[in-house]
């Protein structure tokens, strides 16, 4: 059986004149009666590059940065005359060189200085830079927010609404908001962000129970907070230009926008909290919005490294954003644009994705090639705690291992935000 399928009912799928076989051992021929372009959709469960190609010039582009959709690449096809072609496809083969992590980090272009006020400048720079990345230049402008109470669900600790909202002209989401029952005075909210482990580009209801992989939102609820959830994770990118991430991104931000006008919200005490791609969105947060005053990152802290070198993409998903940060931003420098808020950074000791020293024996091979090594994860976080500490704020930073899997320690999280930033008033 081969490494992929044919897409064909993908609307991006374009022959226009040309004419495709997909032949044993990954092989594509085509037939074309003129010069011209066609786009292949291909769906595939691993990480794709082009053996050989005769006869026509072929790019294989991946899409799950929003373009196609999830496991999907876009082989654009090319001929100067009429005649056939033949593309040979591979799946790209496990890394086996030794990998040199310290003989570029130290040199990584985003790199911050050690002077406080250069790293201050350097802040303002790498923000606006990163608010430009993701959302086609920069944040844009706020439009009314017509929203709309869609459904009530009653909990024992909290009521929980369903509401769509506007996000941009010609944009709604969806937000879930748990509000306390019984409270004296305005709650502390928490922005809670999902990444694939939930149901995508949806606003999952079941992450207010216990048991749910996010059931951080219930942990926070059932104690007192306000907890507002938008959908995120819709695959498909609306806005050219723009970014899946900065999509999700500006719609929890306009979610927030939605909460803290509320009279049980407390709009100066503002968390945020995510898992995995959602913990991405967190970093995002907590370097772009300042009304966001601390926050937990669950199980994404890593080094592009490890994602290019051990992580298989497909299967895993990262939305593109290697691509998009991946020459300019490493995750250690994202990290810091948030200092000096404080900040949780989560690991569960199951987690081999991600989990630096894991156990090798938890891998599954498909997905990951290795484990995080424990030095070249030390080596970044290192560089995040640098960060805080020329804000004089060491304190604000932490590295939190426990010992589940790929989700956030839900004790853990409130202790710390307990701790360090906020007090609920009951």
């Amino acid at each position: 059986m081969g490494a992929f399928t044919l897409a064909t009912e993908h609307p991006a799928f374009r022959l226009e004149g040309y004419e495709v076989t997909l032949e044993p051992g990954n092989s594509l021929s085509f037939q074309f009666n003129r010069a011209g372009r066609a786009m292949v959709v291909l769906r595939t469960d691993a990480p794709l590059q082009v053996a050989e190609q005769h006869g026509l010039t072929a790019r294989l582009r991946p899409g799950w940065d929003g373009t196609l959709g999830y496991s999907l690449y876009a082989l654009e096809i090319e001929a100067s005359k009429a005649g056939a072609g033949r593309v040979l496809l591979a799946i790209v083969p496990v890394p086996t060189e030794t990998i040199n992590f310290f003989a570029t980090f130290s040199a990584r272009p985003s790199r911050f200085p050690d002077e406080f006020t250069a790293f201050h400048n350097w802040q303002i720079e790498y923000r606006a830079r990163l608010a430009a990345s993701l959302m086609d230049g920069g944040l844009p402008s706020r439009v009314p927010l017509t929203a709309e109470i869609l459904e009530i669900e009653e909990h024992a600790a909290f009521t929980l609404r369903r509401v769509r909202y506007r996000t941009r002209e010609d944009r709604e989401n969806t937000l879930l908001l748990a509000l306390p029952k019984n409270a004296i005075a305005p709650a502390p909210l928490l922005v809670a962000l999902h990444g694939h482990e939930a149901t995508w580009g949806e606003a999952d209801a079941g992450a207010f129970t216990p048991g749910h992989a996010d059931d951080f939102c219930a942990y926070f609820a059932e104690r007192g907070w306000a907890v507002v959830q938008p959908a995120t994770m819709h695959h498909t990118l609306q806005h050219a230009g723009w970014t899946l991430q900065g999509e999700w991104t500006w719609d929890a931000m306009i979610a927030l926008d939605f909460a803290t006008e509320l009279p049980e919200v407390d709009a100066t005490r503002v968390a945020t909290c995510g898992l995995s791609t959602g913990a991405h969105l967190v970093m995002n947060l907590l370097a772009l919005d300042n009304r966001v005053r601390a926050g937990v990152v669950g199980c994404i802290l890593s080094t592009w490294q490890h994602y290019r070198k051990r992580l298989r993409i497909p299967p895993h998903c990262d939305c593109g954003i290697i691509d998009q940060l991946g020459d300019w931003l490493e995750p250690c420098d994202w990290a810091a644009l948030a200092a000096p808020k404080p900040v949780q950074f989560h690991h569960g000791r199951q987690d081999a994705a991600f989990c630096p020293g894991a156990n090798p024996a938890l891998l599954q091979p498909g997905w990951n090639t290795a484990v995080m090594p424990e030095k070249e994860f030390a080596a970044a976080f290192a560089e995040v705690e640098r960060a805080y500490q020329q804000e004089s704020a060491s304190g604000n930073v932490q590295l939190h291992f426990h010992d589940d899997g790929h989700r956030v320690d839900n004790s853990g999280a409130y202790a710390f935000l307990m701790g360090r930033a906020f007090r609920v008033v009951k």
